[in-house]
């Protein structure tokens, strides 16, 4: 996607980093010009702007793509339109024109054009264009090839890629009760039968870990907890999900607030960790039986409890087992 930005006259300050837009009042416009230019820093998009930005900031105007369509965010007066209609948030689908202005704004010189920084005015309109793909010639030197089509030709298919977690369950140390129910050795009860762990020798041995539960996610959906998760909203393009390492757990939606790579679900022994992957918004765990609320320190690991809720932006999910006390 290519973008035109034609700056618009009058008392303010235009700004673009990239792909994200801002325009603001002269008054407090430090803090919005810091804010753009650290989500653009850490390669943040529309929707990490938008969640960045706080409530109480000066009269601005900020939009940036998202792979949904488009994020926006006003502030005081300030307005805006996606092609040609007042928008006050977040826009599904394609884009074709962004406006943004603040009172008093003029009309643009299609002469001009803002490619990055910051200038004066109080407005922008931005024309988005898809990029045309290149078509290559073909190499008239290469060699001619032919591929025979009759059976028993055919090359074997390649082998599917295995589902990361399906029929690979971690090995862990457990016991058994006297069903031969594989448990948690520091439960007091099976929890699969509900029989009496404490009159058992308790000798522990290594076996394939069972799922751990599950995460109701805020729309509904759930998810196993048979696997590690990357929760964000392009997980598939963490290494983890690449090698195979987790599942991806995509969490949308325009003004979500959810970074592109949030949050990683890891499976540790009998234990649920989750740790925040550096996210714009961070990460917080609502306890459970109101045990307050703690705010995860990027790159340190947290132990869910069954029915702790972890909010990201404005999603969340929330833990849930019953092999666990």
């Amino acid at each position: 996607m290519t973008i035109t930005v034609r700056p618009v006259p009058g008392a303010g300050l235009v700004m673009r980093a990239g792909d994200l837009l801002a325009v603001c009042a002269e008054a407090g416009a430090d803090t919005v010009i810091a804010l753009v230019r650290r989500v653009a820093a850490a390669g943040g998009d529309g929707a990490d702007l938008v969640g960045a930005l706080p409530a109480d900031a000066p009269d601005c105007a900020l939009a940036g793509p998202v792979p949904e369509g488009m994020a926006v965010a006003l502030r005081g007066g300030a307005v805006a339109e996606v092609d040609g209609r007042p928008v006050a948030g977040g826009v599904h689908g394609p884009v074709r024109t962004v406006h943004l202005r603040l009172t008093g704004a003029g009309t643009p010189d299609p002469r001009t054009s803002l490619d990055g920084g910051v200038i004066a005015g109080a407005g922008l309109v931005a024309e988005f264009a898809a990029r045309q793909p290149v078509v290559r010639a073909p190499d008239r030197r290469a060699p001619f090839e032919a591929v025979i089509l009759l059976p028993g030709y055919a090359e074997p298919p390649a082998p599917a890629a295995a589902d990361p977690g399906a029929g690979n369950h971690a090995l862990v140390e457990g016991v058994v009760c006297r069903n031969n129910h594989f448990n948690d050795p520091l439960l007091p009860y099976c929890q699969i039968c509900g029989i009496s762990m404490a009159q058992l020798t308790k000798v522990t041995r290594l076996g394939p870990r069972p799922s751990l539960g599950l995460l109701l996610l805020d729309d509904g959906s759930t998810m196993r907890l048979d696997s590690d998760y990357v929760a964000g909203r392009e997980p598939d393009q963490h290494a983890d999900v690449a090698a195979g390492r987790a599942r991806p757990l995509r969490l949308a939606g325009p003004v979500s607030g959810v970074s592109r790579q949030h949050l990683r679900v890891g499976l540790v022994g009998w234990q649920v960790e989750v740790t925040d992957l550096g996210s714009a918004n961070g990460t917080h765990v609502r306890l459970p039986r109101a045990g307050g609320t703690r705010q995860l320190t990027p790159g340190e690991p947290f132990v869910l409890r069954p029915g702790s809720r972890v909010e990201l932006g404005r999603r969340w999910f929330q833990y849930e087992s019953h092999r666990n006390p």
